[in-house]
């Protein structure tokens, strides 16, 4: 069983990668707008810096020389996953903005204390992803099952949420 768990989280990363590209095509053939913006935010943030930062400096970004700039781009997928969610004409991209609020008040918490767990920190700024990665498949597979059942329907909101239900 121990060698099972050493293959695995050796090629964890690989394999999320590889999901994410698969996960990627078939969104932007079959998917709707809200889920190809979802995918490219994924695929800009989470996936293609990870090799560009393993090229400029080897080694764990989110605590190496380069951690400001992980942070940046955790709170840039934040804002963005943000505006998408409150926006969609779906539920799940909550839940995405949600896991990734996570990592950015992990890299807060990091920088306000002195000495933090690094594997609890490393399971708080990557571990989201994973999550988000599952919620992006399952919200294209459940716009992919509605779209046939029901034909197409809006992908964005008509008017921003808010208290508008409070008004008579």
């Amino acid at each position: 069983m121990g060698e099972l768990l050493d293959f695995l989280n050796a090629y964890r990363v690989s394999a999320q990668h590889i999901a994410s590209l698969l996960l990627a095509a078939a969104i932007w053939r079959w998917g709707g707008a809200p889920e190809r913006w979802l995918i490219s935010i994924f695929l800009a943030t989470m996936v293609v810096p990870i090799y560009v930062i393993d090229w400029i400096a080897p080694g764990p970004a989110e605590s190496g020389p380069l951690a400001p700039f992980v942070f940046l781009l955790d709170l840039a997928a934040a804002m963005l996953f943000v505006a998408i969610a409150l926006n969609a004409n779906r539920n799940y991209p909550l839940w995405i903005a949600a896991f990734q609020m996570v990592a950015v008040v992990a890299h807060l918490v990091k920088a306000m204390v002195d000495s933090i767990s690094p594997l609890a920190f490393a399971i708080l700024v990557i571990g989201p992803s994973y999550c988000q990665l599952l919620l992006i498949f399952g919200g294209f597979g459940r716009h992919w099952l509605r779209e046939r059942r029901f034909g197409p329907y809006r992908e964005w909101r008509l008017t921003p949420p808010g208290l508008n239900w409070l008004r008579p």
